[in-house]
């Protein structure tokens, strides 16, 4: 959109009908005055910190919801850096000092650039706010209006006699193509900024310039307050302004006994003594010797009251999290009854609260994130967080991932999540499953054993989850295929970073479990009931249902992941998990140390007999299965002691016991971790 003289009449003619109050016009917008709120729709930044020119590093361009916004991500992903660059372009309404400094440049090597861009988009102005900007506004295709403002930053490095500086020019309209923005427009689009690690006591305490006066001064029924309606000649009555009842207070405090009497003694018997004939020294004590409203505002603190075995009027200290929620809510009173830009940016909500209360925030901002049916304002929230127990409780579709600098909204259209994921998740997702939003790796299991077994089964084979940043998340059965579309991208371009697996069983059951397993009425269950084609195909089927972009889908070779382990080299593993298992389960999961030692007597003894039988592999990991699928030992239970037994050390560890697991394991450990770094020949000691 250019600003061409043209455009701008057009825009001037079409508008001016809307701000007459025609209605016809009022229609073609589709929205009442009560309807309107503005909200920032969009953000945009080049070689702004992390984010680059696309070149040399990903551009910023983020869409926002006009309600809830929250951007999740690991530390240093870019997730301030985004709140920032809507605090440059739009300032804030605290009225801190927002400035931009040689490191707010894009570095990319040794190279810093020169100059920067951020730029916001405001759309739905009221008629009022339209009006009042009416010289600044872009004039869209689609007959609307939106405020765009554009704030053009050049770094101009330290010279002999001059030191460095940053030049900023802010104009309206996309790319800066507008006039200069002035004074009336930076005032309306201010945000409300919470900084992460606040002190919110602090903040709620009287003093010059409290962020308590400035809510107050702000609020709607503060008009008039700043009248003097107290008269002296009748005292008794009691004013109904503010600075009246200042003055009310002020007038019968110093006609008291005390006041009167200190303030006598302090003229008469001192400052009289001090007076030139002709100049006499005087005193006054008063509560506020400057009436203004301001003044009066800046004496107001707002507190806790303590616990309820405590007296109301007694001073007592309340934890930091409920003077944080306290804060929180005292910045929604203004925002919701304001009359301009309703946008609050907070920066890690669960500071101090626990994860119940944390619950309890995230329900507050949602609620008033929402469009209201009471003739309340929508605030539009913009929040970062670091918390799995804030995540689990809000909607997915509000969220955006911030990964290395890479907005990745998750809402609808943007990702490959269907309707009925949307609903699932919403209700299913837990603060041990939210975890996932903030991992380089995710390894999404069916059940409890796997996410017992496999972050020790990697690492002892020196593919630490812990060092490579993986998470693991239970999703059931029933989850696992809305969970795996997660990270997949509608638009591939580009593609979500991060590795995930999907591990899931194969669940034919091998001819040697026939033993024990019955021959279902209807359907295939064994190895021979498939043709290898349709073996092939039942395991393409798992996996096209859900892998895609860096999702992958690692199904059994066989049949479980425990028939699989004992397969492979793991057999002697296996047999003594599942034997432990068995025994605890006879005991009702209470095993003494002498209890599990003559269990694992046992378990050795039983092992070296089925060594000794001379059964094919398949026979001897069928044998050692058997226990399991016929409900005598817990999975998790053997998951439990599997995991303690490698641990020990005496079953394999590091690359030799990784060839030895099932192919698919394999698969699933490189797509989620990197090889193990080897010592170079010259880093080996001598006494190596």
């Amino acid at each position: 959109m250019t600003w061409a003289q043209a455009g701008k009449d057009r825009f001037k003619r079409d508008r001016c009908s809307l701000l007459a109050g025609n209605a016809d016009q009022n229609r073609k917008i589709g929205k009442s005055k009560e309807e309107v709120n503005m909200y920032l729709r969009r953000i945009r930044a080049c070689n702004y910190r992390s984010f680059g020119d696309g070149t040399s590093g990903p551009v910023l361009d983020w869409d926002l919801n006009p309600g809830l916004n929250i951007l999740v991500g690991e530390n240093d992903a870019g997730k301030t850096a985004i709140i920032d660059a809507i605090r440059q372009v739009l300032l804030t309404t605290s009225y801190e000092s927002v400035r931009l400094f040689e490191h707010d440049f894009h570095v990319e090597g040794s190279s810093r650039v020169r100059s920067l861009f951020i730029e916001a988009t405001l759309c739905d102005l009221s008629e009022e706010q339209e009006s009042s900007v009416l010289e600044w506004l872009t004039f869209e295709d689609d007959d609307t209006c939106s405020l765009i403002i554009h704030l053009q930053a050049k770094y101009i490095p330290a010279q002999p006699m001059r030191r460095a500086r940053v030049d900023i020019v802010v104009r309206a309209g996309k790319d800066g193509g507008g006039p200069e923005v002035g004074h009336a427009v930076r005032e309306l689009v201010r945000a409300t900024y919470l900084r992460p690690l606040r002190d919110a006591e602090a903040e709620l305490r009287p003093g010059r310039q409290s962020r308590l006066s400035q809510i107050l001064a702000a609020h709607n029924n503060i008009a008039g307050q700043e009248v003097n309606d107290f008269s002296p000649d009748v005292p008794k009555t009691v004013p109904d302004n503010l600075v009246g009842l200042m003055a009310f207070a002020q007038h019968h405090l110093g006609e008291h006994e005390v006041i009167r009497g200190v303030e006598d003694d302090i003229n008469t018997n001192y400052l009289g003594e001090f007076s030139f004939a002709g100049d006499r020294l005087e005193s006054r004590i008063r509560i506020a010797p400057d009436l203004s409203l301001t003044r009066i505002l800046e004496r107001f603190e707002l507190s806790l009251l303590p616990r309820e075995s405590i007296h109301p009027d007694e001073r007592c200290v309340r934890g930091l999290g409920f003077n944080n929620a306290l804060f929180m809510a005292t910045e929604l009173v203004l925002l919701r009854d304001g009359d301009d830009l309703a946008l609050l940016l907070i920066e890690e909500p669960e500071a101090h609260l626990h994860p119940q209360l944390q619950d309890r925030v995230m329900g507050l901002l949602d609620q008033h994130s929402k469009e209201a049916s009471n003739g309340e304002r929508r605030v539009q929230v913009v929040l970062t967080t670091h918390s799995p127990s804030l995540v689990s409780s809000a909607d997915i579709q509000a969220m955006t991932l911030v990964h290395k600098a890479q907005t990745y909204p998750l809402s609808s259209g943007h990702t490959k999540l269907k309707k009925s994921d949307y609903s699932f998740l919403r209700r299913f997702i837990d603060a041990t499953k939210a975890n996932l939003f903030f991992a380089r790796g995710v390894m999404m299991v069916e059940g409890p054993a796997e996410a017992i077994l496999l972050p020790t089964l990697a690492e002892a084979c020196s593919r630490s989850f812990s060092k490579h940043g993986v998470s693991i998340v239970n999703v059931g059965h029933v989850g696992l295929y809305h969970y795996a579309r997660i990270m997949q991208r509608e638009n591939p371009d580009p593609e979500y970073p991060v590795p995930v697996v999907c591990l899931t069983d194969r669940d034919v059951v091998p001819d040697v479990a026939k033993s024990y397993v019955n021959q279902p009425k209807n359907g295939k269950r064994f190895d021979s009931d498939f043709t290898a084609k349709e073996i092939d195909d039942l395991v393409m089927r798992k996996k096209n249902k859900a892998q895609g972009g860096n999702t992958i889908v690692c199904v059994s070779d066989r049949w479980t992941l425990e028939y699989d382990l004992a397969l492979s080299g793991c057999a002697e593993l296996m047999h003594k998990a599942i034997s432990l298992a068995e025994i605890a389960k006879s005991k009702e999961e209470r095993l003494s140390d002498k209890d599990e030692q003559a269990a694992m007597a046992a378990a050795e003894e039983s092992w070296a007999n089925l060594k000794a039988s001379g059964h094919s592999a398949e026979e001897l990991a069928s044998i050692i299965y058997q226990p399991l699928y016929e409900k005598k030992a817990s999975k998790a239970i053997t998951a439990q002691y599997a995991a303690e037994l490698l641990e020990s050390g005496d079953y394999g560890h590091g690359d030799s016991l990784f060839q030895t697991l099932p192919h698919y394991l394999q698969e699933a450990l490189k797509h989620l971790t990197a090889l193990p770094e080897k010592k170079s020949i010259d880093s080996i000691s001598v006494e190596e």
